[in-house]
């Protein structure tokens, strides 16, 4: 990876809705100053390209232009770091990591492998089984077992994102597994409660933070409330599968089931990117974006600390923008 020149603006691809991203950032120096965020979106309604400091419509992810675009954005603006924040982006960067590399520009994002195993959850679900990782029973709609599974199930898009099209029934037969097309898979649900950890890993695959939240309400398939836990074994689990992830970089979170009754713990997914309920993680003090800097210059960073019991309730409110075009609506 070529030596990061002294750039000044960070770079938030697909920006949606993540304005705390951008403020946390805008507060973030990238090299001893205020640094600028740029944002990027395909649709002009980004709230968070509105509160950044430069907004730039960039193609969709899966058009032939969307990487050279960027690029040319990322030059034009001086950009020293790209963080994407979508599933469907992840294995783009990663696949095109280099290029950006060449100008200077270190994309946050892990290996392709990791990428897809991010977004493709049977390929998860055989990895995990693979490398002797606690997680549900999982089968392909076309290979479920004759006498279907027993107990509370849940079916869900392979490679689906923000909770789309995931269903839960009672029991196997409750489930209408009948009217599920091939894209879906079905598994045992998970006894317990849902924690999020959050983790950053430096260049080296050396683990920077770990940080276990648990999701109290959610909402979009986006946590709106949650708060920052201590548990032992969770943080354990999330360790050994940073290490484990072939060519982990940057932000990462793996979703998991913990029952505190019996110490049962089930990984459900693994997201490698920034999380929605990351802003949680660095305000009970673990600064994923002065981490990963700080291990990107070379120096030595200790594993962060911080505060467990912090809690994170998110409210609406309004992005206004004066004199805006309405005539894009009608194109």
């Amino acid at each position: 990876m070529a030596a990061q020149s002294e750039k000044a603006a960070w770079l938030l691809s697909s920006a949606g809705r993540r304005g705390s991203l951008v403020t946390l950032l805008q507060k973030q120096p990238m090299h001893g100053a205020r640094s600028r965020v740029i944002a990027t979106d395909r649709s002009e309604l980004s709230a968070a390209g509105r509160l950044a400091d430069a907004f730039e419509l960039v193609p969709s992810v899966r058009d032939a232009a969307f990487i050279p675009r960027t690029l040319e954005i990322a030059r034009k603006h001086d950009v020293g770091v790209i963080i994407p924040t979508i599933d469907p982006e992840i294995e783009v960067y990663a696949n095109h990591r280099d290029e950006f590399s060449a100008h200077g520009i270190d994309v946050w994002v892990s290996s392709p492998e990791v990428s897809r195993l991010g977004w493709d959850k049977w390929s998860l679900y055989r990895w995990l089984r693979e490398q002797g990782l606690p997680t549900v029973e999982t089968f392909e709609v076309s290979d479920l077992p004759s006498g279907g599974l027993q107990g509370p199930v849940v079916a869900k898009p392979r490679s689906g994102s923000s909770g789309i099209g995931v269903m839960l029934a009672e029991s196997f037969d409750m489930l209408g597994v009948q009217n599920l097309d091939e894209s879906y898979i079905v598994q045992s649900r998970a006894p317990g409660f849902e924690v999020t950890v959050d983790f950053a890993v430096g260049r080296s695959g050396r683990v920077l933070a770990i940080v276990p939240r648990r999701r109290i309400e959610v909402r979009g398939g986006e946590v709106s409330k949650g708060v920052t836990v201590d548990y032992p074994a969770v943080i354990e689990v999330a360790r050994e599968v940073a290490a484990r992830l072939p060519g982990a970089y940057g932000a990462l979170n793996v979703q998991v089931f913990y029952d505190p009754s019996t110490g049962e713990i089930n990984i459900i997914e693994i997201n490698p990117r920034f999380g929605g309920g990351y802003p949680l993680a660095h305000l009970a003090g673990a600064n994923f974006f002065d981490a990963l800097l700080r291990d990107g210059r070379g120096e030595h960073v200790p594993e962060l600390e911080w505060d467990a019991g912090t809690l994170l309730l998110r409210y609406d409110t309004e992005v206004i923008v004066s004199g805006f075009d309405t005539r894009s609506l009608d194109a």
